[in-house]
């Protein structure tokens, strides 16, 4: 069945591009690595990886989101949002795209001028809450992605949210800033338990937590797409080699299971920091103790635990999508807020 709408959720580290086919089910996922701090030749060539992998047809309607206007290539988030716009506009035939700028629907590249940058400027969360809150009465969802996680509750089928911008949602702890590949692992603590001590830590970008779940056997292979601290190999060996570096030792200076050890502590401490997050979000007293918990991004599997320690059922993201795509490829969860941004379109959703 052809492609109707591709949903793109234009992001600073990677190009996520869900396609809708003609019956409103997802046909396909797809993610590409875009360095876009590099410069804007990193999104183009993620662009044609997309176009080249799902090969819509002229026809075929864009619903763009992103949260790359906070690349380091950009002087200031307008400028950024002004940019991926234009990119975009380029790239697609004429007439085909709609911009996501939140609450206020979609609006086509020349009306999403400055005055319109702060609405669509990181409002690809709001895709995914809108796409939950049609569906679910209450819930409380979380998507914890490569770099960050998104908190916010459900109710009444409306999403409870206290912030819209990235500065005002990490106020509310509705934006924490870490997520299961891309956060250094120096940012989770300053002293981590080792041969029976507590022992300070480098504060260098030796490791990063894709090595931590790499150790834990947890990283979904397919979404391990960034560059290791090192420039090494993206392996269990190479990985043990970078944490190591932390503590100022050598991989082989003690036993694997004394660095997958290491790995659970830091793990943790993620797991705390984003059990934080929705322990304020809980507090409001929004959600009943039935509510699921809905889990998005690579690291939901962290969401699943934490549905399970709370006590809450747990909901994938995925399960409220129509999908024609077979269980060995990403799902609709993993690129969530493009597949919510292009089932929006087709469904002409343009409001809350």
């Amino acid at each position: 069945m052809p492609i109707e709408v591709v949903g793109w959720d234009l992001g600073g580290a990677h190009l996520k591009a869900a396609a809708v086919d003609g019956s409103g089910s997802i046909a396909a996922i797809v993610q590409e690595p875009c360095p876009l701090w590099q410069g804007l030749d990193r999104l183009h060539e993620a662009i044609g990886g997309v176009f080249e992998t799902l090969a819509p047809s002229a026809n075929c309607r864009h619903a763009v989101t992103m949260t790359g206007e906070l690349a380091d290539c950009f002087a200031d988030r307008e400028e950024g949002v002004l940019v991926l716009v234009k990119a975009m506009a380029e790239r697609c035939p004429p007439g085909s795209v709609s911009i996501f700028a939140g609450h206020g629907g979609f609006l086509a590249p020349e009306a999403a001028g400055p005055s319109r940058a702060a609405e669509i400027a990181s409002a690809n969360w709001l895709a995914s809450g809108l796409w939950a809150a049609e569906r679910l009465r209450e819930a409380l969802f979380v998507d914890i992605g490569s770099t960050t996680t998104d908190i916010f509750p459900v109710r009444e089928h409306r999403i409870a949210h206290r912030g819209y911008t990235d500065y005002e949602r990490m106020r509310y702890d509705e934006l924490v800033y870490t997520g299961i590949v891309r956060t250094p692992v120096m940012s989770l603590a300053e002293r981590a338990p080792f041969d029976g001590e507590w022992v300070g830590l480098m504060a260098e970008q030796f490791a990063t937590m894709a090595d931590v779940y790499r150790l834990t056997g947890e990283l979904p292979e397919p979404l391990d797409q960034c560059p290791t601290a090192d420039g090494g190999p993206k392996t269990i060996a190479g990985s043990r080699r970078r944490l190591a570096r932390l503590f100022g030792r050598d991989a082989d200076s003690a036993l694997p299971e004394n660095w997958r050890r290491a790995a659970e502590f830091f793990r943790e401490r993620q797991v705390e920091r984003i059990r934080a997050g929705m322990e304020i979000q809980l507090s409001r007293g929004l959600l009943s103790a039935s509510a699921p918990f809905v889990g998005a991004g690579a690291g939901r599997f962290l969401v699943r635990g934490l549905a399970e320690r709370f006590k809450h059922p747990y909901l994938d993201f995925s399960d409220l999508f129509s999908m024609s795509i077979t269980q060995n490829e990403l799902s609709a969860a993993d690129c969530a807020p493009a597949a919510a941004v292009a089932c929006l379109a087709f469904e002409g959703k343009s409001q809350e």
